[in-house]
């Protein structure tokens, strides 16, 4: 098979690492690669369709855990074989989902994934964008859902992002995402507004992103230099997606008793960081977290896409050979990821 493998460093140069990242160009399409083989319980072989490109994935610990490595971890495909006959899946299901964060393998035209780690495809979605939902949309679903509090809407009661709501404004949760045109941040947005949540979309320019964030949902969009200043809002949740500066101001526009969850992964330790320069508050729920995902998000997503509910977005896409491109692209761009997909 071919894959996309990380290679090391040349003999004469310092090893790669996270604090050394490999450049794109350490990116190599690999032929004649073995098909990797089943080994225990509840492992699938999957026949990769499409996977995605994350902005900053050469500097992630995890991916210089071993030699060599295969890289990426959303996918959409097809199982070719299972463990065991008593598999929830058969040969021919097409799926999609997310490996875990410590066992990338999807950059690879063939892929082993637990059973726990995929669900059926929506219906009616082409391979990149199933592949384009994944670790985005089930980030936005653990921050909104897990971590926030607000309730996880009743599919048979909810209605399409920005259509008629159940409560007055002056009665909803109010929530301010921040990125909210990013990757993450279009999930956020869909997602809240089917939850019946007061939605407020940050964004650098309303001019490029109004019209589109209010067509996922949002109530209100606002530009971050309004944000930042001296004119404050006050918000029951609020969910960055950028971190920096941006993040920094979150403190002043929440309410006590609020919560603050960032998924920036350069904001790891930010509760920490901004107790250290007297940024927080008392009485404030802030963390970051790692998006765990699993089988009953991506079916409760995928029940919203085939309900026309929830939306990916392809930047674009390129044949495996172009993966370089692709990294570069990725990082090049505000949105932070595109799609690489793989010819069928």
């Amino acid at each position: 098979m071919q894959a996309v493998r990380l290679h090391p460093a040349p003999a004469s140069s310092r090893a790669y690492s996270p604090s050394n990242p490999a450049p794109s160009s350490a990116l190599h399409l690999d032929k004649d690669l073995p098909i990797p083989k089943l080994s225990k319980p509840g492992e699938l072989l999957v026949r990769v369709r499409a996977t995605t490109v994350v902005r900053d994935m050469l500097t992630w610990p995890e991916t210089y855990a071993h030699d060599y490595p295969i890289l990426g971890n959303d996918l959409s495909g097809v199982i070719i074989e299972t463990f065991s006959q008593q598999s929830s899946f058969k040969p021919g299901d097409e799926i999609f989902g997310m490996t875990d964060g410590d066992r990338p393998c999807t950059w690879a035209e063939y892929c082993i994934v637990m059973e726990d780690e995929v669900a059926l495809k929506p219906k009616g979605l082409a391979w990149d964008a199933a592949a384009a939902m994944p670790l985005s949309a089930m980030t936005a679903y653990e921050a909104l859902y897990d971590h926030a509090g607000i309730s996880v809407p009743v599919l048979g009661d909810i209605s399409k992002p920005g259509g008629r709501r159940s409560l007055t404004s002056e009665h909803k949760q109010r929530l301010l995402i921040t990125g909210a045109a990013g990757a993450v941040g279009i999930y956020l947005v869909q997602l809240a507004s089917i939850s019946d949540v007061y939605t407020v979309a940050a964004t650098s320019s309303n001019a490029r992103n109004k019209e589109f964030l209010q067509t996922l949902g949002a109530d209100e969009t606002v530009e971050y230099n309004a944000l930042l200043s001296g004119n404050k809002k006050s918000f029951d949740v609020i969910i960055d997606t950028v971190g920096g500066s941006t993040l920094s101001g979150c403190w002043e526009n929440i309410k006590e008793g609020g919560s603050i969850i960032s998924v920036d992964s350069a904001s790891y330790d930010f509760v920490a960081d901004h107790q250290k320069r007297s940024l927080s508050k008392e009485g404030i729920n802030a963390l970051f977290f790692i998006v765990k995902g699993g089988r009953r998000v991506l079916g409760f997503l995928a029940q919203l896409a085939e309900m026309d509910m929830l939306r990916p977005f392809v930047l674009q896409t390129y044949p495996l050979s172009e993966v370089r491109q692709a990294y570069d692209h990725a990082n090049g761009r505000l949105l932070g990821r595109v799609d690489v997909g793989f010819p069928i």
